[in-house]
């Protein structure tokens, strides 16, 4: 008997939870084709590698426990009324529901009084912002680029409005190319249809930008689908010779229709690659070749984003480039409370290093992405990817602050520097600044960078 009752409840728990995750793809294809206007081309090689990254998570079999929880909760409320009636029931009720969601409503609200428990008095100066209808144009007074990351952009674009009233010059729009295995040369290539879409997408957003004098840098990321061994597109190494001549050919393919595309729409800035490090390292050869062919296409600035650790000081391309550019994530503490006065001295060691390089190769230094997490710790890893630590850790905007700071005291005045693109902006108001993410939407570092952005 308590045999059959435990198999009854095993294939009640795999019916509802294969048809949970069933609907829950569905519903991401549907997500897909809807964002892809109903338009079936790309449509399902981006499911496919939503779903290998998806099907290797572990919040996504959690959520998929919910049904069947709800399920089993019904089902011991129901056996409570056969037992007991309303009596029952109502015991039943509390114990199983009330009581368990009770206190974890007290448990999220003590959480998040912590998170939000930071003193930190800022006063907002609105005279630094730029109330025109144009950019100042600072870049011909300084020489220095001032950009940003933009998400979700082409919705709404009156971010780019907002952007120019925060003294920001430049946009950085970073198109994703998904790639499977880091040790396997398929790359999702780009059709004429999809080639077609884009240039419509980004066309829009340009003809906005250059209504207030904005420019553009197109900086396309490869987006590992599987990320098992905590690999990353850094870590990215054929097995063979013929899988490294596959994959140079995919990723030229990829990379030459965007420099088509970036040169068609006249954007003024072109990232050619961004933290493919063993790439670089192994076949510089093959990278020069891939330079030339997009100078050949693209007749705009180019740069490529190395990563702040080691890479940008061995690419041994610089001088094919425009730009020396740099993942600028340099470590700036080891602790959670840094001072000013710490976080100015790290930044002054990292900078003799990246001052060497541009000596070196006589090339300015562009920070093709900096960024901080409003979160406790920051400093620490700034690179470290919003996760777990999201949810629980303390929300620092003051550490964020700081941050941004001690980089305007210390390298942005550096004559050799030439600017810099932070990460991130979402578009669409999706920030309040009560969060631990990276992005400076409602938060004190917006308004500390148009101060620093602004020439009196």
């Amino acid at each position: 008997m308590i045999n059959k009752i435990k198999s009854s409840r095993l294939k009640w728990f795999f019916w509802i939870y294969s048809s949970t995750i069933f609907i829950l793809l569905i519903l991401v294809f549907l997500l897909i084709l809807h964002k892809n206007s109903y338009r079936i081309g790309g449509v399902f090689s981006t499911f496919r590698g939503l779903v290998n990254n998806v099907l290797t998570s572990f919040l996504f079999y959690t959520i998929a426990m919910i049904p069947y929880l709800f399920f089993v909760l019904i089902k011991s409320n129901v056996n409570d009324y056969k037992q007991n009636k309303i009596k029952g029931l109502l015991k039943g009720i509390f114990l199983k529901l009330v009581t368990p969601v009770t206190i974890l409503f007290i448990g999220n609200k003590i959480l998040q009084s912590y998170r939000l428990s930071e003193m930190l008095t800022y006063t907002w100066d609105s005279t630094v912002e730029n109330n025109s209808n144009k950019i100042n144009n600072y870049y011909n007074i300084d020489n220095k680029q001032r950009g940003i990351h933009v998400f979700n952009i082409s919705r709404d674009i009156e971010d780019i409005e907002e952007l120019k009233t925060n003294n920001f010059e430049w946009i950085t729009l970073t198109p994703f190319i998904s790639q499977g295995n880091y040790n396997e040369p398929a790359l999702r290539l780009i059709s004429n249809e999809n080639f077609k879409n884009r240039l419509k997408k980004y066309k829009v957003i340009k003809e906005e930008c250059n209504k207030f004098g904005i420019k553009i840098m197109l900086k396309p990321h490869i987006w590992l689908s599987k990320t098992e061994n905590g690999k990353w597109r850094s870590d990215i190494k054929m097995k063979t010779e013929k899988d490294w001549d596959n994959w140079f050919k995919n990723y030229s393919q990829v990379m030459l229709k965007y420099a088509e595309l970036a040169e068609i729409l006249q954007l003024e800035q072109f990232c050619i690659g961004t933290e493919l490090e063993t790439t670089v390292y192994e076949k510089p050869e093959q990278w020069k070749t891939l330079i030339q062919k997009v100078k050949a296409i693209y007749k705009g600035k180019l740069t490529y984003a190395a990563n702040w650790n080691k890479e940008f000081e061995v690419v041994p391309f610089w001088n094919e480039l425009d730009y020396i550019g740099v993942q600028a994530y340099f470590p700036l503490s080891e602790t959670d409370n840094p001072t000013l006065i710490e976080l100015e001295r790290n930044w002054k060691k990292h900078t003799e290093k990246i001052e060497l390089v541009s000596t070196k190769f006589n090339k300015p230094v562009l920070f093709t992405e900096i960024g901080y997490k409003s979160i406790q710790g920051t400093s620490k890893k700034p690179w470290e990817w919003n996760g777990i630590k999201n949810v629980y850790s303390k929300i620092s905007k003051k550490e964020q602050l700081l941050c941004y700071q001690a980089f305007f005291n210390t390298i942005w005045k550096k004559t050799w520097f030439h600017g810099i693109h932070i990460w991130e902006w979402q578009a669409q108001g999706t920030s309040d600044g009560n969060n631990a993410n990276f992005t400076i939407e409602g938060k004190p570092s917006l308004n500390l960078i148009a101060k620093y952005f602004k020439i009196n």
